[in-house]
């Protein structure tokens, strides 16, 4: 009989083209698009309709997904930021990860898996979803309240714990005894400080000249090429060192984090990682039994609200013991009581290790799904309720930072971006930086930003004209965007781009003349300063102030000349 199963290719069109309808739609019901991924899986996986009866290739290439994925964190893992939330980050979230582990382990280990398997499963299910807990708290206008603050500190101690357990994976699949396997887990931990600090040398040392001469060619194609060897080659060394590719991944990011290439490489590798993550969480969708969902739904329905109840005590009570006010400790809970993405990770390098059971990692993977479909309507809608029982909750303003540093620059609030680091970029960052105002310069010519402010920490280089630099750069959450370079064209891009994402965002442009100063402001710019015109009326101030004409009157003369010329919005 002929073999009827789509060619790979095949498979993988229809994969990805049923998780673009699927996630367009969910997207508009604002629900969490990993989801729809998963859902895809499930839907075409070997217990659904069948199209792919062994995703074993789509397993290896859906692994470098996980691989980008921990990259990106590293690139955004901040140790100022640790350091600045350290009560939060090693008390707070130690005390979760610890406690919650714990009592998964005495469960899963009663229940009769290895201990091997109850210690992975136990530290899998103690961690929460960064994306879709930062997601909801942005949406929601709670990332900057005091349980914003602490959700992320928590959210930052977990991800380190989940680079380890990730690390950890293969040590654990083998056969050893729990003294030969501490062993090993010692080892890795002595092996993975001395391969950070070697990674940590070369990033600070050598990776910068290597892409600042990348940059010089200003080829893009390029830049986007290193990156991806940089990440596959620190990688393939961990893994040599029997420590996984993925711990790899995330030194190379911490070593390029801090550096002034971070937002561009990051916006080079967001196209590789959501396309092969995408497919990672699909082949996740595919471990999923629809017969346990069909015949265990309710359990699995049940399990999931006692997953999020049991998460929100344990993270409420730990914050009531550190101080915290209830109307604090309530809503910190609420938000990480969800299974995150990385126990599907987990889980995914757990059954190709034959280390759990396919079955227990269905259920486990149908019951963390639940708690994350649960988590949104929850945060959205608790607030009211737990405001109208313990009291309004007072929200905390960001910290005054005086001195912006790199890593800082990727959590700013209420900030200036400023596109172009020229001479006039510059001159706005000199009176910025005086003030105290936080502010945040992009260029694209590396000489430039090497040669004019070395020790500003506050640019970076990127292209201005790509809307994933304009996010990464925080512009959602400024107060205002400064088109410092003279180019009409690219100026009125970035606006075209700028309204869609923040149509309420103030935005100044400079040009040369006023001769497409109207087209600037159609294209949404807030105020246009063509410098020719108003280095024309600073002369006309010096000409009347010799001819001795009284000041207001030559304030008046300019302002409403500047006025008729201009027509502000």
């Amino acid at each position: 009989m002929p073999d009827t199963t789509p060619s790979f290719l095949l498979q993988i069109l229809i994969l990805l083209g049923s998780a673009t309808l699927l996630v367009t739609l969910f997207y508009r019901l604002r629900i969490p698009s990993l989801l729809g991924f998963i859902l895809v899986g499930i839907v075409f996986g070997p217990t659904g309709l069948h199209l792919i009866a062994d995703p074993t290739e789509l397993h290896i290439i859906a692994e470098l997904g996980l691989v980008f994925l921990l990259f990106s964190l590293g690139l955004e893992f901040s140790l100022p930021r640790l350091i600045a939330l350290r009560n939060t980050v090693f008390k707070l979230g130690a005390a979760q990860v610890i406690i919650c582990s714990a009592a998964f382990f005495c469960a899963f280990y009663s229940w009769g898996l290895a201990w091997q398997t109850a210690l992975l499963v136990s530290g899998a299910l103690s961690l929460s979803s960064t994306a879709i807990v930062s997601r909801e708290l942005s949406r929601a206008g709670q990332l900057h309240t005091r349980h914003g603050q602490i959700a992320i500190g928590i959210l930052l101690f977990q991800d380190i714990v989940a680079v380890f357990l990730i690390a950890a994976v293969p040590i654990l699949s083998g056969d050893l005894s729990p003294t030969a396997s501490l062993y090993q887990l010692a080892w890795l931990i002595i092996k993975s400080c001395a391969l950070f600090i070697s990674l940590l040398w070369i990033g600070r040392y050598l990776l910068p000249k290597l892409l600042i001469e990348i940059a010089r060619v200003h080829s893009d194609e390029l830049l986007v090429l290193a990156a991806v060897v940089i990440v596959l080659a620190a990688g393939s060394l961990t893994s040599a060192l029997g420590l996984g590719m993925e711990l790899g991944a995330f030194f190379a990011g911490m070593m390029l984090g801090e550096g002034r290439f971070r937002h561009q490489l990051e916006a080079n590798i967001r196209p590789f990682r959501d396309v092969l993550l995408g497919l990672f969480f699909i082949s996740i969708g595919m471990l999923v039994d629809v017969a346990l969902l069909q015949e265990y739904w309710l359990r699995i329905i049940l399990c999931g609200a006692l997953l999020m109840l049991f998460k929100a005590t344990i993270i409420a009570g730990a914050a009531r013991l550190m101080g915290e006010p209830l109307r604090i400790a309530v809503p910190s809970g609420i938000a990480l009581a969800q299974g995150g993405e990385f126990l599907f990770a987990l889980l995914a390098l757990a059954t190709r290790d034959h280390l759990i059971p396919a079955d227990v990692a269905a259920f486990l993977i149908s019951v963390t799904l639940v708690s994350m479909a649960l988590t949104p309507p929850f945060i959205r809608h608790s607030m009211p309720w737990i405001e109208r029982v313990f009291g309004q909750a007072k929200k905390s303003n960001p910290p005054e930072m005086p001195s912006i540093t790199a890593q800082e620059a990727a959590h700013l609030n209420q900030h200036v971006i400023i596109l172009g680091f020229g001479r006039v970029g510059q001159t706005i960052a000199r009176f910025l930086r005086a003030l105290n105002i936080p502010y945040l310069a992009l260029d694209k010519d590396i000489a430039r930003i090497v040669e004019t402010n070395i020790e500003d920490k506050s640019i970076f280089y990127g292209d201005p004209t790509r809307l994933e630099i304009l996010k990464s750069s925080g512009i959602e959450r400024a107060a205002l965007l400064v088109i410092s370079f003279d180019h009409p064209i690219l100026a009125e891009h970035i606006l075209h781009q700028v309204r869609e994402l923040c149509p309420d965002l103030p935005v100044l442009a400079r040009t040369r003349d006023d001769s497409v100063l109207d087209d600037l402001l159609a294209a949404g710019a807030s105020e246009v300063v063509p410098e020719t015109l108003e280095a024309s009326f600073m002369l006309v101030f010096h000409v009347l102030l010799l001819l001795n004409v009284p000041t207001e009157k030559i304030h008046e003369v300019i302002q409403q000349a500047r006025r008729d010329r201009y027509r502000m919005l």
